[in-house]
């Protein structure tokens, strides 16, 4: 770190509008503490929380204010490109790791250094201020890849430049109601996914008319299960499939001569006969309403989500007894999990990048991630951290499966990727066992859903 200093002395009361005497100060330290006010949108993440950080960082900073702005997922798109269109846009956004491709070309890669100014009031009645010019060495490639978990290196770094640095990563665990799977009659949590079919098998209920009255699990469909896209993911990904290598889609690859010992058919074929009604494990179809509410309604019994689910679900269902555990694994040698979570990154349209960077550099600090997993209940992205984490009962399965969670999609559109897999569940589901060429039929979905997805790298 290089340290320039500049030490001037002013023996007059501080101005109250701006916090800071300006009188004596030559032209470039005003202009080093001028009043600076930055705009920093987010989506899910706890606005509370950063809003606490903001004003901290002013505490630092005290020439620099920052607006919160909470702005609706659906709506973000939009919006940003509105802004960025009348040069209003933020200074600083939250990102899902998977918009990153996206945005890129909207974004500010990471400098190695920023300068910033401090500020030093001193003295009682004759105040005197000091300011001090520091460049501040920002984090390199080197120091993602030893200090966070190593998606995160997959993730935030593109073509060589680092475009955010993360609050939190998530993982996908599995969720359960304890007194429904005590009345089902079964007394052990799954291990694994042939000890959750069993599981699902004895706790799935139906009226006389075949109707799901108590769901064992929502899994098997698409469009009213929002992790779909994740969930199939991680069992493809269970099952050895090679998604992506490079920028080339591979989970279609062997697909010209179908067998239905292709690891990606049969991960699509464990996926959607927990919502054929002609299978064992018949528990969920496409007429019942959002997995989640469902499960928060007591009428699931097992719920894959994320850590951030946790508090939506105590919310709602705050009688339940709720546990959870880590998601169940093919193969427990070799762990596979899928991580989901947000980056903050610097807009380049901004006019004060160096201080956005400095922001994003305070928030994303060990020592303030620290604070805001603790109040989140979400895994760290560092790896000291994650650690500690892995002995707290309400964090351990989800902390425990951080170090192997990863992301597969870093193209530039991943609703059209969600989608690809929803139409690919869609037609894979169908009931073709009557036809000749079912797997044919099914083969196709996918290798249309891989082109789809091929478009968007």
């Amino acid at each position: 770190m290089k340290n320039k200093l500049v030490i001037f002395s002013i023996i007059f009361s501080l101005l109250i509008t701006t916090g800071l005497g300006c009188k004596g100060l030559s032209k470039e330290q005003q202009q080093s503490i001028r009043p600076v006010t930055l705009n920093y949108w987010t989506v899910f993440n706890d606005v509370d929380h950063l809003r606490d950080m903001a004003v901290a960082y002013q505490q630092l900073r005290p020439y620099v204010k920052v607006n919160v702005r909470q702005v609706r997922y659906d709506e973000f798109d939009k919006l940003f490109a509105n802004a960025l269109a009348d040069d209003v846009g933020p200074d600083v956004v939250s990102l899902h790791t998977r918009w990153l491709g996206k945005y890129k070309s909207r974004l500010a890669p990471m400098p190695r250094s920023i300068n910033v100014a401090n500020v030093e009031v001193k003295g009682t009645l004759a105040k005197e201020t000091i300011i001090t010019s520091e460049t501040l060495a920002m984090p390199n490639i080197n120091t993602i890849r030893s200090q966070y978990i190593g998606t995160v290196a997959e993730d935030v770094i593109l073509d060589g430049d680092i475009f955010g640095l993360p609050l939190a990563v998530d993982t996908l665990a599995l969720y359960y109601n304890k007194d429904l799977l005590d009345k089902s009659g079964v007394p052990l949590a799954p291990r694994d996914w042939e000890e959750l079919r069993d599981a699902v098998i004895k706790s799935t209920k139906f009226n006389v008319a075949g109707d799901i009255v108590q769901s064992g699990i929502a899994l098997g469909t698409s469009k009213n299960i929002d992790n779909s896209f994740d969930i199939l993911s991680l069992l493809m990904m269970q099952s050895g499939v090679d998604m992506v290598n490079g920028s080339s889609v591979r989970f279609a690859e062997g697909l010209q001569r179908p067998s239905p010992d292709h690891p990606t058919l049969k991960a699509l074929g464990f996926y959607t006969d927990f919502a054929r009604s002609t299978r064992d494990v018949y528990s969920w179809n496409k007429r019942k309403g959002d997995a989640l509410q469902d499960f928060m309604r007591g009428s699931s019994v097992f719920y894959l989500g994320f850590a951030f689910d946790k508090n939506r679900i105590k919310a709602g269902a705050p009688q339940m007894n709720l546990n959870v555990i880590p998601v169940p694994q093919l193969n427990e040698a070799v762990p596979t999990n899928i991580a989901n979570y947000w980056v903050e990154s610097v807009v380049n349209k901004s006019e004060n990048q160096d201080l956005a960077w400095d922001f994003v550099r305070f928030i994303a600090s060990q020592n303030n991630v620290k604070k805001y997993t603790d109040k989140t209940s979400q895994p760290s992205p560092f790896r000291a951290q994650i650690a500690q984490q892995q002995k707290d009962v309400e964090m351990q399965a989800f902390a425990f499966q951080a170090l192997t969670a990863k992301n597969w999609y870093h193209g530039k559109d991943i609703d059209a990727a969600d989608t690809a897999f929803a139409d690919m569940v869609d037609v894979y589901s169908q009931p073709l066992e009557n036809s000749g060429d079912f797997l044919k039929i099914q083969a196709q979905a996918v290798q249309r859903a891989a082109q789809i997805i091929q478009q968007t790298l």
